[in-house]
């Protein structure tokens, strides 16, 4: 028994050592991780490996001629790349004013939803572990670690398709079971009390993509909304079964606005 375990260990520290000097993401689980990741199979489980990972020495640059053209976009109410989630985060927007607000932008490589921001009249920052320079005057960029050395308060946040990506390695962050979870915690910690978090995730029936993505179910959902109060939700009228129990292959990306109440 001894020796099975002393392998057990050694095969955790090579794991752990491969993925720390590995410069693309993990196509497999970790072993020692697979039953969180899965919630002790309770989970289903498919597989569709992404590598968001920018090639070493490249960074993104987001022009204020690319941020204009969004801008003029939005204004004529058109959608970009998640469709109708696009509309309903319009709509909640409106409803929700965040006029003259700082708002933290979580998870970012295309300055679409900064420019959301601009044109309802916030002040957006964005937070986002493969760092992008601009020109824009109105736009700021920084890391996870930068935000670390000089945190603030912001009034209100958004995310839209961004925290079901934590802890999958998929853009350079480190594997964690947990990391959608850790996610919404620090989002408390960043956003004021009873500041707003504009919030969209793949929500279906639950489901690991691994390592592209989460869908929140009837398991997941709840554990990732714990310490938030739903305020409204565009795309759906409440979570219904129908919603929940279809196949993995589909799922919606509702916009839910959540406020941030003091624990």
């Amino acid at each position: 028994m001894r020796v099975k375990s002393l392998f057990a260990f050694l095969f955790i520290c090579l794991d752990i050592f491969i993925w720390s000097v590995n410069s693309v993401p993990s196509r497999t689980i970790p072993s020692h991780m697979f039953k969180d990741f899965t919630l002790n199979d309770k989970i289903s489980l498919e597989y569709h490996y992404r590598n968001g990972i920018p090639a070493k020495g490249k960074n993104f640059h987001i022009s204020k001629n690319m941020v204009n053209a969004y801008l003029k976009d939005i204004a004529l109410g058109k959608n970009f790349y998640y469709g109708k989630t696009d509309g309903w985060l319009r709509k909640a927007l409106r409803k929700y004013s965040i006029k003259d607000e700082n708002i933290v932008v979580f998870g970012s490589t295309l300055p679409a939803y900064e420019a959301f921001c601009l044109h309802f009249g916030a002040k957006p920052v964005t937070i986002e572990y493969n760092k992008w320079k601009t020109d824009h005057p109105s736009l700021i960029c920084m890391t996870p670690d930068e935000y670390e050395k000089e945190p603030i308060l912001f009034d209100c946040g958004l995310s839209i398709s961004s925290f079901e990506h934590d802890g999958l390695g998929r853009y350079g962050d480190p594997i964690d079971p947990w990391g959608d979870m850790k996610a919404m915690r620090k989002a408390k910690r960043m956003i004021k009390p009873n500041g707003l978090l504009f919030l969209a995730v793949p929500v279906g029936k639950d489901t690991l993509v691994w390592n592209s993505h989460r869908i929140y179910g009837k398991i997941r959902l709840p554990m990732l909304l714990k310490g938030w109060e739903v305020l409204d939700c565009f795309g759906v009228e409440g979570f219904k079964d129908p919603v929940f129990n279809k196949s993995t292959k589909y799922y919606i990306q509702p916009v839910l606005v959540l406020k941030n109440t003091p624990s």
